[in-house]
């Protein structure tokens, strides 16, 4: 990877932290799956262009809309409800090595030994900082949450193989088909959606706003360009620095205090991913070359 693309690729896990810090403040007026089906509706309007012709296929698109939009939203988001925020940035590193394994199952990549120690590394830090939950809701909630990641990851496997399409277009188009799934969704098992509207104040519009611009139209949009452009497990894991984004913006926006053990435990994930970073490329199949860079993305 280019220094540019190291960049940007830190730029992802830096707008979900963000973003799961404004949806923890913003559930406690929305019910998760009907926010998250606001902030994918906000995507699509931004994004989505139905005059624009779609050239990933419908039957991967959907899967992967529906596994990386709806199920893994309403599982993860449903999940945050009920954790403290770096609680549930630390379980969604599991999607990190769901996504790797997922791209090398599925015959997308070659694997590397260098870059799995770099995700265990990683993961050990996780699981220092994560301990054990303290409660039985809690422990549903993080369950939910590495049930999202692991249909999140399976998703960017599909995505990675069947992808046709620049990443703008194609957030565009899985939120258009996420939204509308995931507000069926919630109004099956959620209630007070409509209290929710009528009571909602322009603080908690404006936490919309900035969850679904900052968290899935910019972010989403910078993922998926890298993703056309290189291996998954080599972005994939980038995601571990999502722990220490999200240390800094739960303390600044919530008062969620750190603690020694969370540094500790945030030096252990920077460690693993330096062995990521790192590891060497040249082991590329010849049927899972980078696809073409976007003509109007990231360059």
């Amino acid at each position: 990877m280019s220094p540019r693309d190291v960049l940007w690729a830190t730029m992802p896990p830096l707008l979900w932290a963000i973003a799961y810090t404004v949806a923890k403040q913003a559930m406690e007026r929305f019910p998760p799956m009907f926010l998250m089906s606001m902030a994918y509706a906000v995507t699509a309007l931004a994004l989505y262009r139905p005059w624009v012709r779609v050239r990933t296929p419908l039957l991967p698109l959907m899967a992967a809309a529906t596994l990386g939009t709806s199920l893994q939203s309403a599982l993860i988001f449903s999940g945050i409800a009920r954790v403290p925020v770096v609680t549930a940035i630390l379980a969604d590193q599991s999607q990190v090595p769901f996504a790797v394994l997922a791209a090398w199952l599925f015959g997308l990549e070659r694997a590397n030994i260098r870059r799995l120690v770099g995700v265990v590394v990683a993961l050990a830090g996780v699981t220092l900082i994560v301990g054990l939950p303290d409660a039985v809701g809690e422990s549903i909630g993080l369950l939910l949450i590495v049930l999202g990641t692991l249909s999140w990851g399976i998703a960017q496997a599909i995505i990675r193989a069947s992808s046709q399409d620049a990443g703008p277009p194609l957030m565009g188009i899985t939120a258009a088909i996420g939204a509308p799934q995931l507000l069926i969704l919630s109004l099956a098992l959620e209630t007070g959606q409509a209290e929710a509207l009528r009571q909602t104040t322009l603080t908690e519009w404006f936490e919309l706003a900035v969850l679904a611009v900052g968290g899935f139209v910019a972010a989403y949009s910078i993922w998926y360009g890298l993703l056309r452009r290189h291996r998954l497990d080599q972005i994939a894991p980038f995601i571990l620095l999502m722990p220490i984004f999200g240390i800094v913006t739960a303390y600044a926006m919530l008062g969620e205090v750190t603690t020694p053990l969370v540094v500790a435990g945030g030096v252990i994930i920077l460690i693993g991913l330096a062995f990521v970073v790192s590891a060497p490329s040249a082991e590329i199949s010849t049927s899972t070359q980078p696809l073409p860079s976007d003509p109007g993305g990231l360059g």
